[in-house]
């Protein structure tokens, strides 16, 4: 009887090594996914992206961030950029072929002020994606729509001053672009 007990625990075995560890031991998991749909109207104006600077670092020196309508970063003074984070503004419109629209922003500088504290930058110098790029403040700049199904996008980038030993933290701001179509 020992023995029978014996090769039934052999071969148990033997069965659970055949078997693959996977299949044997395998956990349910699952991964959330987003999905969104991004709807234009005619006549309408709507923002994708924020502009976000990216991860830097002050030194103890003033200096500039500055992105191009391109997304690429340059510094000056102190300020190092720590990694490619960065993002363009991006807005979305819709009118018709060869439509004139007048795009400006709100102010030509802007306050972003330290979550949880009272530290400001100001960002300035809003540059709109265009061909050239060009620098957009409170005086309404022209355009055309030349796609021929009247949807058009732009970016926007801009340049932020950063102060010398500015304290770290997450910095935040609003700023407003207008648009009208002629």
């Amino acid at each position: 009887m020992h023995r029978w007990i014996k090769r039934c625990s052999l071969l148990l075995a033997a069965l659970l090594l055949s078997v693959t560890p996977g299949t044997l031991w395998a956990q349910g998991t699952t991964e959330q996914g987003e999905a969104q749909a991004f709807l234009v109207t005619p006549l309408s104006f709507v923002k994708q992206d924020d502009l976000d600077f990216g991860h830097i670092i002050a030194g103890n020196t003033a200096g500039t961030i500055t992105m191009n309508s391109a997304g690429t970063v340059t510094t000056t003074g102190g300020v190092i950029q720590v990694d490619g984070t960065q993002q363009l503004a991006r807005f979305w419109g819709f009118g018709t072929f060869l439509q004139t629209v007048l795009i400006n922003a709100d102010a030509n500088a802007y306050i972003l002020t330290r979550d949880g504290g009272t530290e400001t930058m100001t960002m300035d110098q809003l540059l709109i994606g265009s061909q050239p790029p060009i620098i957009i403040n409170t005086n309404p700049r022209r355009f055309r729509i030349v796609n021929p199904d009247g949807f058009f996008s732009f970016t926007i980038a801009g340049r932020l001053q950063v102060g010398a030993n500015q304290p770290p933290g997450l910095y935040s701001g609003e700023f407003t672009i207008q648009l009208e179509y002629e």
